[in-house]
């Protein structure tokens, strides 16, 4: 994994330079795909021991000192709850929890500015630390300085600043665009998944409660593909039960895992791709709280089972 991670970085650099040198939106593009890679491939080493790969997610406007804060002592620890700071941090833009004040732009408008919002989150985030660092009221990290080294590429390798500038913004606003549409469609938001207000499980276990925040996917690329679940948060049941395994060991308790669900009469299915997207916007519009029955229910839609 290690070396597909290296090689997501190397490609990255190829098509951000070749796309400046020749002043092509097409690689510019690419390059921010290949951007949103290296990010989604540093969540997996962010969990693991101190390493460098940790700061690949630095070279977009994305910081992995904030992440490890949002993501690692937030997210994992209270998955789809209001202690959930990958929820807070979007309300009320986005209003993932079932709120009965949500408005209709709140319900029905993410279908339209979530691709607006996606490009710009990383961006928010990037003016938001910088001007407390200006402010004094954040240290500034030397991980901080990656992405100027970027633009510095850019601006270099660019026949003008204007080119340089140009690609720079293009290759960061198409990573956080495809980054966002990746973390928000891939395990933690449709109906059927619990969100804090419906009804919690009356025997709290940490596990279950962790594995009723998160569904698979059922696509075959995905559960086959060691590379492909590096770059889309790939195995998220198996992660949020073992966030400090690499994602390329989990494929080793899979079979024990599922046995014990078994064991103990639980059911997780898996959704497809395609479930997962519509069914983040089914969770954005709901208002009303789920019982355990009625999000059983929602789950007995799917086809897709995990095997």
């Amino acid at each position: 994994m290690k070396r597909m991670m290296d090689s997501i970085v190397f490609g990255f650099f190829c098509m951000s330079i070749l796309g400046t040198a020749l002043n092509s939106t097409w690689l510019q593009i690419l390059a921010g795909l290949f951007l949103a890679m290296v990010a989604i491939g540093a969540h997996n080493f962010a969990h693991l021991k101190h390493n460098w790969r940790t700061y690949c997610l630095d070279l977009t406007w994305a910081s992995s000192f904030e992440f490890r804060i949002s993501h690692v002592f937030s997210h994992h620890c209270f998955p789809n709850t209001i202690l959930d700071a990958e929820l807070s941090l979007f309300e009320p833009i986005l209003e993932f929890l079932p709120k009965a004040n949500k408005n209709w732009i709140q319900r029905h408008g993410p279908i339209v500015y979530n691709h607006v919002l996606y490009s710009i989150l990383f961006g928010m985030a990037f003016l938001t630390r910088w001007m407390r660092v200006i402010e004094r009221k954040q240290l500034l990290r030397p991980e901080f300085l990656l992405v100027w080294f970027h633009l510095a590429l850019c601006l270099v390798i660019g026949s003008d600043m204007t080119s340089g500038l140009t690609s720079w913004f293009t290759t960061q606003f198409t990573s956080s665009y495809f980054y966002h549409l990746c973390a928000f469609n891939s395990a933690h938001h449709t109906p059927s998944i619990f969100h804090d207000g419906d009804e919690a499980r009356k025997d709290p276990d940490f596990g279950l409660c962790q594995l009723d925040a998160v569904r698979e996917r059922s696509d075959s690329l995905i559960r086959n593909s060691l590379f492909v679940q590096l770059v889309v948060f790939g195995e998220h049941s198996l992660h949020h039960l073992f966030p400090t395994i690499c994602n390329s060991k989990l494929k080793y308790i899979r079979a024990v895992f599922e046995e014990t669900l078994e064991e103990f009469g639980e059911n997780f299915p898996a959704m497809s791709s395609w479930d997962h997207f519509k069914g983040c916007l089914e969770q954005l519009r709901r208002s009303s709280p789920k019982s355990i029955e009625e999000r059983k229910a929602e789950e007995a839609k799917f086809s897709s089972k995990s095997k």
